[in-house]
């Protein structure tokens, strides 16, 4: 890709949060990416497709589950942007001191005005992307999303009440019949069901399969 295709790409919100998230992370995967920048998936894949083109990241196998790393280059720009932020960050301080005692009669009209217009352009960008998949795909995705939170949900709490790995296991496995109910679902559409969303149900089963085989007691 060339040089001023990637200034594009990170002159946009959503790419630039992308890489910081994952530089943060060290090693994470679509839908968790997704869900941190508040985009779709079907969004965030065709980001990464950009970034991967760029050779800012790599994505790498463990079991089923498909990852997303920082590759060298990645890294180096994961740091020019941090510092960019900060350099945004700093100035943007400096004005509001400088800026106080005029905005204090204005702020409730100011925010109000500022605050809308991004969320109003947010919210159109997002209901195009809806658009982007047919009712068929747009539904089987849906459900993939809910299924992939309740599995998520379901391990966390887990995590954190401390419980044992046997109950783990037995709480998540009858998520496997979900999986093959929805695999099957996209066997028998009428029409095809988008790669976006095959690749999340995809990516939705192995990391089901990686908390079950991680949730599995040692030495058995």
């Amino acid at each position: 890709m060339p040089d001023e295709d990637a200034e594009k790409l990170f002159l946009q919100e959503k790419p630039t949060l992308a890489l910081l998230f994952i530089g943060s992370m060290g090693k994470t995967y679509a839908s968790v990416i997704s869900k941190e920048i508040d985009s779709t998936f079907a969004h965030t894949t065709r980001i990464l497709s950009k970034m991967e083109q760029s050779g800012l990241i790599r994505f790498t196998f463990e079991g089923r589950i498909k990852f997303v790393e920082l590759t060298e280059y990645g890294k180096e720009v994961e740091t020019a942007l941090e510092e960019f932020r900060n350099i945004i960050a700093k100035e943007s301080l400096s004005r509001e001191k400088s800026l106080t005692s005029r905005e204090d009669e204005t702020a409730g009209e100011g925010e109000e005005t500022a605050d809308k217009e991004p969320e109003e352009l947010e919210g159109e960008a997002e209901s195009e992307k809806a658009k982007e998949l047919d009712p068929f795909s747009a539904e089987i995705l849906e459900k993939i999303r809910n299924l992939r939170n309740k599995i998520e949900s379901i391990y966390r709490e887990a995590i954190e009440k401390g419980q044992s790995k046997e109950m783990v296991s037995r709480k998540l496995g009858p998520y496997s019949r979900d999986v093959k109910k929805l695999h099957n679902q996209i066997e028998k559409a009428e029409t095809p069901v988008d790669e976006t969303v095959i690749s999340a149900l995809d990516e939705t089963e192995g990391l089901l399969e990686f908390y079950l085989k991680s949730s599995k007691p040692e030495n058995t």
